[in-house]
């Protein structure tokens, strides 16, 4: 018998559990011309492959409106970015209004988000200070650009004659219009709605001095000086000191643990995939894991990365 046993294949661990997960689960998203819009259907089908369970989707404002989403029980799935997630854990952003958020979990890394600005080319603006006394488009209320770019330009001593909040493809579409001067984006370079105005006309990146990238990083907690790398945008032909903050996938505490390994391994084992959808998913090559923040994660998500090799921390796991 226990011959016969060994030769049996082994099923994935999360099979016998099954029958106890929710035959549908709701992935929180983003707006249209973000990162977020394309990565989570992307990840979902794959996610829905691996686990049988289907995936329903819903347009949210981003990384605060995800976790926003994820507290209140109105969705299972979703994505941030980590300093977004330390804002929530310690009550500190604006959006949170003192309030501490404690029920979503991380799941995995997707890819960095960096701080992209830009102007048309001619408007005058070529430094961060050009941004004073400026219309500024940061992106939809809700995302982590609404969330942290107010803050960042206050530490430099800039302020804007307007922050406005609106959909990525409408932002952009505006600044050509001449009804804003500026973008200011949180997301994956490149954000496919700056993308797309790059391929129509001449736009001026904006990028930080070694000084003001330190300053607005004390500022904005999660977010590290990084770059963007040259050739991200068409006639880019160098590389753009910024700030950016990496991206997690998150879910309910309250998912089973098998399903949340399912749906991990899902994302982690077809890396190769999502980095065709969203370019920047490549920028963090396995084995190293990014740092969550304040975020911890979930146990069925802990299984699964460490079952790939990665090293995550028992204090950094919570049920």
């Amino acid at each position: 018998m226990l011959a016969g046993a060994m030769a049996i294949p082994l099923r994935p661990a999360f099979a016998d559990d099954a029958s106890a997960w929710p035959r549908a689960l709701l992935m929180a998203t983003g707006r249209p011309g973000g990162a977020y819009d394309v990565y989570g259907p992307a990840w979902g089908r794959l996610a829905a492959q691996e686990s049988g369970v289907a995936i329903a989707y819903r347009a949210s404002g981003g990384a605060v409106s995800d976790i926003l989403l994820i507290e209140e029980g109105a969705a299972q799935l979703g994505m941030t970015t980590v300093t977004v997630a330390d804002q929530a854990r310690t009550g500190t952003g604006a959006w949170t209004a003192g309030v501490q958020f404690g029920s979503f979990r991380a799941l995995f890394p997707m890819f960095p988000s960096i701080l992209q600005i830009v102007a048309p080319a001619g408007a005058g603006i070529t430094a961060i200070a050009g941004l004073a006394g400026r219309r500024i488009g940061i992106g939809p209320d809700g995302g982590s650009a609404a969330a942290s770019v107010p803050a960042i330009l206050a530490s430099l001593g800039i302020l804007p004659r307007r922050a406005v909040t609106g959909d990525y493809t409408a932002q952009v579409r505006n600044m050509l219009l001449g009804r804003l001067d500026a973008c200011a984006f949180v997301s994956a370079p490149p954000t496919p709605a700056i993308y797309w105005a790059a391929t129509r006309t001449r736009l001026e990146l904006i990028g930080f001095t070694p000084d003001e990238a330190a300053q607005a990083a004390r500022v904005a907690t999660g977010m590290t000086p990084m770059s963007i790398p040259a050739g991200t945008f068409p006639g880019q032909l160098v590389a753009i000191a910024s700030l950016g903050t990496p991206n997690f996938a998150i879910g309910s505490k309250t998912l089973p643990d098998a399903l949340v390994t399912a749906v991990t391994l899902a994302a982690m084992r077809n890396r190769p995939s999502l980095a065709s959808v969203v370019p920047a998913a490549a920028m963090s090559p396995q084995p190293l894991l990014a740092d969550p923040g304040r975020m911890t994660f979930h146990p069925g998500a802990a299984a699964a990365l460490r079952s790939l090799g990665l090293n995550v921390p028992e204090q950094l796991i919570e049920g």
